[in-house]
């Protein structure tokens, strides 16, 4: 090795070279630099994925994407569920819904005309119209039309009228994507606190897009929750989802907007309704049966109700048998008389008159209820007996409205409203029988025809399981106070050829003398609550399912036991006097 000497003359120790040594442990250096640069490369490469994975995304949600509206429209959010069909609209930072939105999930109350551009709502003591200059509380149109002249109510208008809504609107000028919260017969609700900072996203996960800020002690609405995510509403109108952790635990709040349906001044009876119909077709003659029936019934009655009122055009006209002295003398017996109005009874009437198209006008309603009340003035009605069959379901709406406005003229004078419908079912709930329970003092269904002259099979006009299952039904939506169950004075005599079925209406002591008679075999039947009668003819099976005081005294029980209002019977002159005391729901 090569060694550098000091020139000096001290005497001092030769020193090693440092040039090479230095080179070297530079290379040492630059090579351990390298290859802690490819560490941390390789580091870098091996966990960038995993820090990609673990960090949560920043990226905001285009609000007008995820709502699905631009411009005016409105996002319905209809108790915290997306509409995902229909959409409101905007006007001066008020919103506007669809009537026909109105209809399915509020209220069918809110009566629209498009032929008058009127729309109606009826309280229980008056009848309010609104037309295109009409304004609400707060200075909106009631209503607004679009260009192809959709009607569109305000929501605020809705809630004032709709006591039972509560909503939150994001519709100002400024909002770019306007949403609209309705809550209406809602339950309990989860409320929960953020316990710190965080985000509402699209979807559960961190890498789910961000919805909106949420700052702690906010309160949420939490609709459902895992270990790690929770999908909640906000209050400034978002439904997304954080995570769990960033929340408190949840407390039940009850949905309970203070409010109760306000009703009308009822006229009812302060006892239990024992009524039955008496059949006037063609004249007024027929009310000359009135002596006989009524001596049958052991004054044991106490509502009438004559088929009088007969319309019998297209145009709304009708005919009317009604008689001062038979109202008078029942009147002096001690029995109500409630007119019966109908749509069938006169042929005419049956086959021309549109009860749709005809109530459909605010013009003609009135005109047909102030003819009703001139009536009842002159004759002296205690009240009316609506008996409308055989409508299709657009006719509903209509119906609706007439008889909510009949209403309010029958209370105005101390009138009794009652409405008869048949056993509910789905294809007839066009009928509304939460609205007749509203306005009428009575609901009255006529619990028989379970098997009738249309039936291709031989069986009971009314057996108990389908009079329980009419009362059950109505009483899902009639207050059992306001709820008559109608029986059967009459059966059928069913002729079963092998080939065909046929049968004849009879009343009950037309049948009972008939099985006597002809020897029918008669035993007593479990599952109908009835007697069945047969017999065999030449080839042909006859059968009948008897009403007596026995099959009546089953249907009478649960007519107390779910503490109905009274009992109706169809109809006079079929029935033996021995039924009307146990009829009498007052003896």
């Amino acid at each position: 090795m090569d060694f550098l000497l000091d020139e000096g003359s001290d005497g001092s120790r030769p020193v090693r070279s440092r040039k090479k040594g230095n080179s070297r442990r530079n290379s040492s250096r630059f090579f351990a630099l390298v290859a802690l640069l490819c560490l941390v490369l390789m580091g870098w490469m091996v966990g960038r994925p995993i820090i990609e994975k673990y960090t949560p995304t920043k990226e905001r949600k285009d609000l007008n994407e995820w709502f699905e509206v631009a411009g005016d429209e409105v996002k319905i959010y209809y108790n915290n569920a997306g509409d995902t069909e229909t959409r409101a609209m905007a006007r001066d930072g008020e919103v506007y819904l669809p009537i026909g939105w109105v209809h399915e999930h509020i209220s069918s109350r809110f009566y629209w005309s498009p032929q008058e551009t009127m729309l109606t709502y009826v309280l229980p003591d008056r009848v309010d119209d609104y037309d295109s200059d009409s304004l609400d509380d707060q200075g909106h149109p009631v209503f607004i039309l679009d260009e192809e002249g959709g009607m569109y109510l305000s929501l605020s208008f809705v809630a004032s009228h709709a006591g039972d809504v509560t909503y939150l609107s994001f519709a100002s000028e400024d909002t770019a994507a306007k949403r609209a919260f309705i809550y209406h017969e809602m339950g309990p609700i989860n409320e929960a606190e953020v316990k710190r900072d965080t985000s509402l996203r699209v979807n559960s996960g961190i890498k789910a897009e961000i919805l909106t800020d949420m700052e702690k002690g906010d309160l949420v609405t939490v609709l459902d929750s895992t270990e790690n995510w929770s999908r909640v509403v906000t209050k400034d109108g978002f439904i997304g989802y954080c995570q769990s952790k960033r929340l408190s635990d949840t407390t039940e709040q009850d949905y309970d907007p203070q409010w109760e349906e306000p009703r009308p001044q009822y006229a009812m009876l302060d006892e239990a309704v024992v009524m039955s119909w008496h059949l006037v077709t063609g004249s007024a003659a027929a009310n000359e049966g009135f002596d006989a029936y009524v001596a049958n019934t052991g004054g044991h009655m106490n509502v009438i109700c004559p088929t009088w009122i007969q319309i019998n055009s297209a145009e709304g006209g009708y005919n009317n048998f009604s008689s001062r002295d038979y109202v008078d003398k029942a009147h002096a017996m001690g029995m109500k008389v409630w007119a019966v109005v109908d749509n069938f009874n006169d042929p005419t009437g049956f086959s021309d008159f549109s009860t749709r198209d005809y109530f459909a006008l605010s013009t003609n309603r009135r005109d047909f209820i102030a003819r009703l009340m001139a009536d009842a003035e002159t004759y002296g009605y205690d009240g009316f007996n609506l008996d409308f069959e055989s409508l299709p379901s657009d006719a509903g709406p209509s119906y609706e409205q007439f008889y909510r406005e009949l209403s309010v003229a029958c209370h105005e004078r101390g009138l009794t409203l009652s409405i008869d419908n048949y056993v509910p079912y789905e294809f007839n709930d066009h009928y509304n029988l939460s609205e007749q329970g509203i306005f009428a003092d009575y609901v009255v269904i006529m619990g028989y025809d379970e098997h009738n002259s249309s039936s291709e099979e031989a069986g009971s006009v009314a057996s108990i399981g389908y009079t329980e299952l009419g009362i059950t039904r109505a009483l899902e939506s009639v207050e059992a106070e306001h709820l008559i169950n109608a029986v059967p004075f009459y059966t059928r005599l069913w002729k079963d050829s092998g080939s065909s079925v046929r049968s004849t209406a009879m009343g009950m002591t037309a049948a009972a003398d008939y099985a006597e008679q002809n020897g029918m075999e008669i035993v007593w039947d479990d599952e109908t609550g009835q007697y069945y009668a047969e017999r065999q003819l030449d080839g042909v099976t006859e059968r009948m399912w008897l009403e007596d005081e026995r099959s009546l005294s089953l249907k009478l029980d649960l007519m107390k036991e779910h503490g109905l209002a009274g009992v109706a019977g169809w109809r006079l002159g079929f029935e033996p006097a021995s039924i009307w005391e146990l009829l009498d729901m007052n003896g």
